[in-house]
């Protein structure tokens, strides 16, 4: 996986290695001199370039892009494209001041042609930091991409590919679930009334990722995956969990929704 911050949202990278996100994670901050297939990048000791074709392993690339910078935008336009050329699925981590109106609806689903898919994290930079951390560690948590057999990554381009993305997070305390209801119930419930059911059932996709301790039950993830896909419409829908296991996580369940809804971004 491969993480690129632009010049409004440095401070992501530095966010993300404090809080040692695990997994085979490179994190990269473009610089607007990006063109073709290098990839522009800052180090300490200055800027070097790098071929964006080496990168295709990794499979998966997060833009944090803040739309309100418009230089910013550019450069994560032309990292995308570059990124996609050399076979990488592209999210976009999209940066708001509010919940979109028709108007922002529209605007994102402009932003649908340069990236594969786009998050909207609903809140302005630098707020919306802890947002794109949270979805940046339970994706690379809950998934293990592995070329040439990517059946999470591909699970996961297909339910976020072309997608309007939005984010709904829950959770619960407490020993694991015995019954119908419980912490893994609570979790789920928050989650959904943080995205709203409106949303959930219009989707056409949702990623269910669960982090919690050890203590995190088969049981517990199937009823979570069922809670919510039963809120979903559509029958051709893909209702996936991906579960990230802390040792050292309070013995609790949580929950963060990836609702996608695909749009046709055709001219």
């Amino acid at each position: 996986m491969v993480v690129v911050s632009t010049g409004a949202c440095s401070s992501l990278n530095g966010a993300l290695n404090a809080e040692r996100i695990e997994g085979d994670i490179r994190y990269l901050h473009a610089l607007p001199k990006t063109a073709g297939s290098l990839l522009e990048v800052s180090q300490s000791d200055g800027a070097i370039a790098i071929s964006l074709a080496t990168m295709r392993e990794m499979g998966l690339m997060f833009i944090v892009v803040d739309p309100q910078v418009e230089s910013d935008l550019a450069v994560a336009s032309s990292v995308s494209h570059a990124a996609r050329e050399a076979g990488l699925f592209v999210v976009a981590l999209v940066a708001q001041t509010a919940e979109p109106s028709s108007d922002g609806r529209m605007h994102e689903c402009d932003l649908l042609r340069a990236f594969d898919s786009v998050i909207a994290l609903r809140a302005a930079w630098p707020e919306a930091q802890p947002f794109a951390c949270n979805i940046i560690r339970h994706i690379s948590g809950g998934l293990k991409v592995a070329p040439p057999v990517c059946t999470d990554l591909a699970d996961v381009q297909g339910i976020l590919g072309g997608a309007i993305v939005t984010v709904g997070v829950g959770e619960a305390e407490g020993p694991p679930s015995t019954g119908e209801r419980g912490r893994a119930w609570d979790a789920a419930a928050l989650a959904i009334l943080d995205v709203g059911r409106v949303d959930v059932a219009a989707a056409t996709g949702v990623i269910v990722a669960i982090a919690g301790s050890h203590s995190v039950r088969l049981s517990e993830i199937s009823r979570v995956t069922h809670q919510v896909g039963d809120l979903v419409e559509s029958a051709d829908a893909l209702v996936i969990p991906t579960v990230h296991v802390e040792a050292s996580a309070p013995d609790g369940f949580r929950v963060l929704l990836l609702v996608a809804r695909c749009f046709d971004v055709r001219l």
